[in-house]
């Protein structure tokens, strides 16, 4: 049983990095793209607690009073479950590959992109979204570079980073607007010289002094995705390059979080090779027990109706006019499951086997990506700017909070926001046409 989990286990690590090989190959350089941020989330949160436990990597953790509960979950999950844990995992993955197969086609080089953003309707969604950031950052302006934990114990706090992952959709429909604007030449970074951009950069900084780091980083992967995929491929330097600083960038917001800025102008901890590595896999060690704790605990399901994630819709309703639509929503208690959680968020394997069971979780995933890269390669500004902004999430968010990640970060901001943008966009355009005069005959 050992042999066969060691092969199961070296497979999941091996075929997303072949995967990745092939493609650097075939497209002469890197795209960062939905495939791309998957297969790495896919080894960082499905692979790598395995791995690390399996290691004397969380040895460091023996002062923390939760390596001892994490240490015996892991030893309560039977060999038998790792194996099958395996399996479903190579078929999770190669489900998603096989999508975004599937749905490849030859992209065409002449075909212009088409710019459906209209200047006047992006204006107004800026407007509504610094409106929103101002209100709930004006609430919060007493609590701006305080501790993580004090921060998320303010309830407002939630409604800045709604309203500020609003304004990062905005500022990349801009992005992508001017990057499209006209046919002579384009420029990337004078493309990020928008007020929404700038605005969200402000804001950018506010969330991280209040600890909010993988809204932060998702927003330069997203930037990272559109510049890899529309403009040029990155050379294997330029990659791992970005990797170290956001590693370092991650690491920097931790120290804040912990309660020690002091440390941050500390120049020899980012030398230690081995302290970066800790600190950027503890997130393996709080996302990963609710992984261990589920498979210790519970069966693995096949087929499951979404019924959890599907309840949730409802939370996108305001408030204002559905006040009591948290009691409509349901939790996976009710479905008789109790996800232990130590301090991180819940793994997506747990979140993908809860709500759809392996097999449904796997018709998920091809759906999401044949989607996905039917948008990748559909000429139109608003089709990228959905795909940027989809393809972003899926490296970190997407793997530790799957059904907030998709019912609000993807569905909300990333679908519904652009798709309300073009409608605008096409209403006011109709309304210029008709307001114009007619030529002379």
């Amino acid at each position: 049983m050992n042999v066969l989990i060691n092969v199961l286990h070296g497979s999941a690590l091996a075929i997303p990095v072949i995967t990745l090989i092939t493609l650097w190959y075939r497209r002469r350089g890197i795209e960062i793209d939905h495939i791309f941020l998957f297969s790495a989330g896919f080894i960082f949160y499905l692979v790598l607690p395995f791995t690390l436990a399996q290691s004397s990597f969380f040895s460091v953790y023996r002062a923390s009073s939760t390596y001892g509960v994490w240490e015996k979950a892991f030893g309560l999950v039977p060999l038998e479950t790792w194996a099958w844990y395996f399996i479903s995992v190579l078929l999770l993955y190669c489900a998603f590959i096989l999508g975004s197969w599937l749905a490849s086609r030859e992209p065409s080089q002449t075909a212009p992109v088409k710019n459906s953003i209209d200047p006047t309707a992006l204006n107004i969604f800026f407007a509504g979204a610094i409106f929103f950031v101002t209100i709930f950052g004006y609430q919060l302006r007493d609590y701006f570079f305080w501790s993580y934990q004090k921060s998320t114990q303010i309830p407002i706090f939630g409604s800045f980073v709604a309203s500020s992952i609003l304004l990062m959709s905005v500022a990349v429909c801009a992005i992508v607007y001017r990057y499209y604007r006209n046919d002579t030449k384009r420029s990337f970074l004078k493309s990020l010289l928008h007020p929404a951009v700038i605005s969200y950069g402000i804001v950018a900084v506010l969330l991280l002094s209040m600890g909010g780091r993988i809204i932060v980083v998702t927003s330069l992967m997203i930037l990272a995705v559109f510049f890899s995929v529309y403009i040029r491929r990155l050379r294997l330097l330029t990659v791992a390059a970005l990797f170290v600083l956001l590693v370092i960038l991650s690491h920097i917001i931790v120290l804040w979080r912990m309660g020690f800025p002091s440390e941050i102008l500390n120049p020899q901890q980012y030398y230690n090779i081995r302290g970066l590595a800790i600190a950027l896999c503890s997130e393996n060690f709080d996302v990963g027990y609710s992984l261990i704790h589920f498979l210790g605990t519970y069966s693995l399901p096949l087929i499951r109706f979404p019924v959890v994630l599907l309840s949730g819709v409802i939370g996108l309703i305001p408030s204002f006019i559905f006040p009591g639509k948290t009691a409509w929503i349901l939790g996976f208690p009710s479905l008789g499951y109790s996800i232990g959680n130590l301090a991180g968020g819940l793994n997506v394997y747990v979140s993908l086997a809860i709500n759809f069971g392996i097999l449904g979780a796997s018709v998920f995933l091809f759906m999401l990506s044949y989607a996905l890269q039917g948008l990748k390669q559909y000429a139109s500004s608003i089709t990228t700017v959905i795909y940027v902004l989809v393809s972003g999430w899926l490296a970190a968010e997407f793997f530790r909070d799957f059904e907030q990640t998709i019912l609000k970060e993807i569905l909300e901001f990333s679908v519904l926001m652009p798709f309300a943008l073009l409608v605008l966009s096409r209403i006011i355009v109709k309304m210029k046409k008709n307001s114009s005069p007619n030529p002379a005959v």
